[in-house]
Formats: C-alpha cells, structure tokens, sequence
C-alpha cells in the first residue's frame, strides 16, 4: 500500500497519473455486486481488485487451487472467492493466510514497516465476513506462512496466488514456496509493488525478471504479474 502523505521520495518514485478513460469494471455487475460487499474490508483499490477478479475469471485449463498470503480483514479475498464462485467449480479451494498479527519479517529492505502493522483484524471476524459474503469454498489459515501453515494447504497445485505482505523476505519466502506448486500458465500477482514505503517488494519482484521460466508484468497500478510459462 502506498504512504499517501510521504513528502519526499527516493530517485525512481513519484506520483503516476494514467490517462487511460476506459472502465471495464463500470459494466460488469457481478464485479460491482462483489465489490460493494468486499470495499469495506479491504485497502486494496477498485482497479486492483478488478484485475484479480479478472485473473481468476481466465483460469481455465490451469488446473490447482488458489492461494492468498496477507487477508488483513478479508476484502480482496471476497473478490477472489467470488470471481471463482462466479466459474462455477466446486473442485478449487480459495486458502486465505495470514498472522492476523499485522506484518511479519521486516528488514533493512523495508523502510516503512517495523512489523505489526495492520494487525487490527482478527481470524474470526474474517471468517464471519466471508460466510456472510456468500463464499464456502476457502480455508483459513493464522499463522507465518510458510513456516506455520503451509504444510496445512493440502493442494497438489495451484493455479493463482496473491502476495499482499507488504515486505521484501516475506514476499521472497511466499514466492519460492509456492512457485514450485503452480501450474504453467499460473500466476502470482503481488500487491504493493511500486508503491512508496514497499520498496522492499518492489526489489524483489525485479529480481524475478532474470528468471527464464516465467514473465514478469509490472503494472503501474500497484500490481505485479508473475505468469509461469513453463
């Protein structure tokens, strides 16, 4: 997420105007439906949210389960659980970790964060929300992942995963677990990417553009793709 109020910042950071006037999102009214529920419980933008629910509307052929890494209070997870609803599958499960603690494993990397923020949030409430939003299909897990939970997401394979952790090593530790677990033509979408105060991820999804088995999309909407090719 961005540091709305920083003054000053580093060489290569700035505001980003987009010129762009087309609005896809405005005509979909299963997203808009999706949305107006989740707006709440999330920080994650209506543009982001629109490009997951989009990302896992195209899922087919790519077979596995999705994961998602930083729930905070369960907003983004609503758009993806009903983006994956919406296909009509009952053969995918929607795993949803998090510390329910705030942020984890931050470092030198990572400017803004100490650790602990956006700890107001709690497992129970997260699980009432999404129950309320209609999703059935998801599994919560608290704890560091994946030091604590992964060994609870039972999938074989997965075919989505979004990073929303805020700092470089727990971004790194996510990937790297669950890279070895996605289908060719999966994605990864980490969140904060370019923003001011997560430089830490922001380095580390660069690092990835040297890999050869996948491309790497970096968006200037805060998102960056990871689409595994082979």
């Amino acid at each position: 997420m961005s540091v709305s109020d920083a003054r000053l910042f580093p060489p290569g950071y700035g505001p980003v105007s987009v010129s762009s006037d087309y609005r896809p999102m405005d005509r979909d009214k299963p997203f808009l439906a999706a949305w107006r529920v989740a707006r709440e419980h999330t920080l994650v933008d209506q543009l982001r949210l629109f490009e997951l629910w989009q990302l896992v509307s195209q899922l087919d052929g790519v077979p596995g389960d999705l994961l998602e890494v930083g729930v905070w209070r369960g907003g983004s997870a609503a758009i993806i659980g009903a983006a994956l609803a919406r296909r009509g599958e009952r053969d995918r499960i929607l795993y949803l970790a998090d510390t329910f603690t705030g942020v984890v494993k931050a470092g030198a990397r990572d400017p803004y964060y100490r650790g602990g923020e956006h700890g107001d949030t709690d497992l129970e409430t997260v699980r009432d929300f999404l129950h309320n939003a209609g999703l059935s299909d998801f599994r919560l897990l608290r704890g560091v992942f994946p030091e604590e939970t992964g060994n609870d997401v039972a999938a074989d394979a997965l075919s989505f995963c979004h990073i929303d952790v805020d700092v470089y090593q727990s971004a790194h530790d996510v990937f790297f677990w669950a890279w070895p677990r996605l289908s060719t033509g999966g994605v990864v979408v980490f969140d904060d990417y370019g923003f001011y105060g997560c430089e830490g991820v922001t380095e580390f999804v660069n690092t990835l553009r040297r890999r050869r088995d996948c491309l790497v999309v970096a968006n200037v909407n805060g998102h960056a793709l990871v689409i595994r090719t082979q």
